[in-house]
């Protein structure tokens, strides 16, 4: 036990929480030693919330606690399981009510009997029925609700040019009911975002598996088929109309907007929270929308990028222990697509690598040589085989290929690198040596220290005329300056190829902490 664990446990109180909001006991439920039971009578709750609205009483819970756990697990195992000597109802209530998960009230006697019966009433609380559908929520859920946001960009488009028109005509109550559709899509499109990002984050973390592939696949599918295209199309003309109403859309016309959606004898703090809300909204399109660096083209490139870590880990996936696979395709595929010039390159290599191309004719060897001139549309269809269908290039017959062996060229690889790191090192130590002085007195220069030299002489860059160059090296490692001397002029150095020439830099190179420091 740390410290701060020793504090806490000698005092017993936290003290972040004077300033920050602390424990829970809500989600207690979730992770006490009886979660199945509890998470049973939440369940019940909930369903109960679509037909009642005034809670269930003790009674009705247990019977709908035993038809519900009968419908899952068989009537014998519910009778086993609610029998009293295993389950007592009453005990997990009370904890729930003493979480913060129920209500507990109870209803008024209005006769006798109802002074002999238990008039106890549960209900969840907001914060635990809000917890338990995120919970209990399908992770397909997102997807389908991404799914009906195929035509967002082109509602978000019309809806916007209908709020402009109205806008222009002064007709605040149109305008306002436009708006308020926008918010509404606005807010769908970035939950769908959000779950996509969520999707990729946790699948690209770690090491591959066939679950975490199939996220990625699944979730690149479902933005080429549901929303990519829109976006591309629309998101050009959904920048330029909001460019051409920014400058109508003042706080008078904002706040008149918002009176069109609310009552005549609306508060003026009501009128201010919704402004506000509106404004952020609109700023929050155009971020999306507005720019070469928008959101929405942010998030095409982040799933465009996607293609080549989903190749590389299904190469991973894919590897048969050292047969021939599909590798080197995959691989290839990667690269090519990373080396597109533009987006609508890569998306023609994408559709064209995945079979989204017309179809192709084989040039096969013919029987007789007259079949030679007979024209390929006059030709008769080729046969192609089942076996080839099923298992293609693997149909061949033969020992199998097996995969190249890389480990030797790696090793090589990693001493090279190894090599020219200390190389790096060293050059840095003697130009370091060198600090403080001009190049005109400087001894011949190795190779390692005549490359350093160069990348520090391009790092420090400044306008033409300024008689001092400082830059920062790549690494934030070095902070490199060149000021001319009093008498400017040139110099040669020697180094192992032939002479370097350059103007006489008095030349200064300090490690970037010391800069930091000071």
């Amino acid at each position: 036990m740390g410290d701060g664990d020793e504090l806490v446990e000698s005092t017993g109180v936290d003290p972040w929480a004077a300033y920050l909001p602390g424990q829970e006991l809500v989600p207690a439920y979730l992770v006490s030693r009886f979660a199945a039971q509890y998470r049973a009578i939440v369940d019940v709750l909930v369903e109960a919330q679509d037909t009642s609205l005034t809670g269930m009483s003790f009674d009705e819970i247990a019977t709908r606690l035993r038809a519900w756990v009968s419908e899952r697990a068989g009537q014998q195992v519910a009778d086993r399981l609610l029998h009293e000597d295993s389950f007592a109802l009453d005990a997990r209530l009370t904890s729930l009510v003493r979480w913060g998960v129920l209500t507990r009230w109870q209803e008024p006697a209005r006769t006798g009997e109802d002074f002999l019966r238990r008039r106890d009433r549960f209900q969840l609380t907001p914060t635990a029925a809000r917890l338990h559908a995120f919970w209990t929520m399908d992770p397909a859920a997102d997807e389908d609700a991404a799914a009906d946001l195929t035509l967002a960009p082109r509602a978000i488009h019309d809806r916007l040019r209908g709020f402009a028109d109205a806008v222009r005509d002064r007709n605040f109550p149109a305008a306002a009911a436009e708006y308020q559709q926008v918010i509404t899509l606005h807010h769908g499109m970035a939950v769908a975002a959000r779950s996509w990002q969520r999707s990729l984050a946790h699948a690209l973390s770690g090491g591959p598996d066939p679950d975490k592939q199939e996220v990625l696949w699944r979730t690149l599918q479902s933005y080429v088929g549901m929303w990519g295209e829109q976006v591309d199309i629309h998101t050009p003309a959904v920048a330029a109309l909001m460019a051409e109403v920014h400058p109508q859309l003042t706080d008078s016309v904002w706040r008149a907007s918002v009176r069109g959606a609310l009552a005549d004898d609306a508060p003026e703090n009501v009128v201010d929270l919704q402004v506000q809300r509106w404004t952020r909204t609109w700023e929050s399109l155009r971020s999306w929308f507005d720019g070469a660096d928008g959101q929405a083209r942010r998030l095409r490139r982040q799933l465009r990028d996607l293609v080549a870590p989903w190749a590389r880990n299904m190469h991973i996936l894919l590897d048969t222990g050292g047969a021939l696979t599909r590798r080197g395709e995959l691989l290839e595929l990667a690269g090519a697509i990373e080396r597109a010039p533009d987006d609508e390159a890569a998306w023609r290599m994408w559709d064209t690598a995945i079979g989204v191309f017309p179809a192709r004719h084989l040039l096969i060897a013919a029987d007789g040589a007259d079949d030679h001139a007979l024209a390929w549309s006059d030709a008769a269809a080729a046969p192609i085989t089942a076996r080839y269908r099923e298992h293609g290039q693997r149909a061949a017959v033969g020992r199998r290929v097996k995969a190249m062996n890389t480990a030797t060229g790696r090793a090589a690889a990693r001493r090279a690198r190894t090599a020219a790191l200390a190389q790096r090192r060293e050059a840095e130590a003697a130009l370091r040596a060198r600090s403080g002085t001009e190049l005109a007195d400087w001894a011949p220069l190795s190779e390692p220290e005549l490359r350093m030299l160069l990348d520090l002489l391009a790092t420090a860059r400044a306008r033409r005329g300024e008689p001092q160059r400082a830059g920062l090296t790549e690494d934030g490692r070095w902070r490199v300056t060149l000021t001319e001397p009093a008498v400017a002029g040139t110099t040669a150095l020697d180094c192992p190829h032939g002479r370097f020439v350059t103007r006489n830099w008095h030349f200064t190179l300090d490690p970037a902490e010391v800069e930091h420091r000071g």
